[in-house]
C-alpha cells in the first residue's frame, strides 16, 4: 500500500517544495522564487514553493536582491 496515496504506488512525479522538501502535487498552488545570487539554484535557495513556503522565502529574496544591485 502506497504511504502518499497514489494509485499503483508510484513516486509523486514533478517539483518538490525547496522549503518543505515535500511534493507539489496537481491543484496545490506554487510560486517560483528567484535569488540572484543564486540563478540555478544549486544552493537551495530559488526554486519551487508551496505558495505557504514561499512567504518568508519571497521576502528574503526581495530583499537580498535589491541588496546585490547596491555599491557601497
Amino acid at each position: 500500500m502506497p504511504l502518499d496515496g497514489s494509485p499503483g504506488g508510484e513516486e509523486p512525479r514533478g517539483p518538490w517544495c525547496a522549503s518543505c522538501k515535500a511534493p507539489i502535487t496537481k491543484g496545490q498552488r506554487r510560486v517560483r522564487v528567484q535569488f540572484d545570487n543564486d540563478p540555478h539554484g544549486f544552493r537551495g535557495l530559488t526554486g519551487e514553493y508551496h505558495e505557504a513556503c514561499s512567504k518568508p522565502f519571497a521576502s528574503m529574496a526581495r530583499a537580498i536582491n535589491l541588496m546585490s544591485f547596491r555599491r557601497f
